[in-house]
């Protein structure tokens, strides 16, 4: 079928490095990923209406670099996470903090939760469940008996949710994977403040609100991949409850627990096999729910969701 070419032509242009705009957008959404903030503050807009930048050198730099390097996000990404700026600790310096609370002059680390997509992601990690399937179909979503929207396969008798489908490990995909419905929003992902995309989303959304809390708490995704990193710690880890303390601190937490983290998780622990004990559970050992109540506790813990 014929055609002008007016399409071929506008996309090498904005390509072509002579466009004055599409290089500084491209490289502040990916600053705005890494730092929680881009350095023009309004991603979807460079106008008159939007903020203006607040290092444009820095911004004009990066993009310069960026068309130069032929467009490689993976070299600006480097590029990025090497500086001096991002390997900062959110711990800055309190005189910079009281001059510049909003670190706007960059005088430290922004502390940034994980997106509800890369939350997912890292429990399924941690415990061992990641299915790292690329491709195919999307996982599908319905909803369960009580109403939340969960990962499966809608299998519906008289208008009322029937016996659970086996999907064969595809609810373990990664999130990006997850069909996206407007309709259906995933529970712990729309808990987690996951975009609606209606009509688009230019910057994201991190709030801290109750439900957050209670689907941590109480939802049958974190409770079952407690269960599961805690099978996952007792494997690799043996029979020395020490050994596993430090092996859930490791995997959750990227570190080894201090001396008075240790002591506590094992009070902790000793104290929840006793209630196990007196309140038996059917077909599991006090001493595995113990462990699990511990792996509960660290996949909701403010050092496994928030970035410093």
């Amino acid at each position: 079928m014929p055609t002008t070419g007016r399409r071929l032509a506008y996309a090498r242009w904005l390509t072509s490095g002579r466009h004055p705009l599409v290089a500084r957008v491209i490289v502040n959404r990916i600053w705005l990923h890494h730092f929680g903030r881009g350095l023009v503050e309004t991603p979807g807009d460079f106008g008159r209406l939007g903020v203006p930048p607040t290092h444009p050198e820095l911004l004009e730099w990066l993009a310069n670099r960026f068309v130069q390097e032929g467009w490689s996000v993976k070299r600006l990404h480097r590029v990025i996470l090497l500086s001096a700026a991002y390997q900062q600790s959110s711990t800055g310096d309190p005189n910079l903090a009281a001059r510049d609370p909003d670190n706007r002059l960059l005088g430290r680390q922004n502390v940034r939760r994980l997106d509800a997509e890369a939350f997912r992601d890292a429990v399924l990690s941690v415990s061992g469940q990641l299915n790292a399937e690329a491709f195919g179909p999307p996982v599908p979503v319905m909803a369960d008996r009580v109403g939340q929207f969960v990962i499966g396969i809608d299998n519906l008798n008289a208008g009322r949710p029937g016996e659970v489908l086996p999907m064969h490990g595809q609810e373990f995909r990664r999130s990006v994977f997850v069909q996206v419905r407007r309709s259906r929003p995933l529970s712990v992902l729309d808990t987690f403040d996951a975009p609606r995309m209606d009509p688009n989303c230019t910057a994201r959304a991190s709030s801290t609100v109750s439900p957050q809390s209670l689907l941590l708490m109480n939802s049958d995704f974190l409770l079952m991949h407690a269960s599961r990193l805690a099978e996952r710690v007792q494997s690799e880890a043996g029979e020395e409850l020490a050994a596993r303390i430090e092996r859930a601190w490791v995997l959750v937490c990227g570190r080894r627990p201090t001396a008075e983290e240790a002591e506590e998780a094992r009070a902790f622990v000793a104290e929840q096999t006793a209630h196990f004990e007196a309140h038996p559970v059917k077909d599991q050992q006090p001493g595995q729910l113990a462990l699990a109540s511990l792996c509960h506790a660290l996949l909701s813990s403010n050092e496994f969701m928030y970035v410093e």
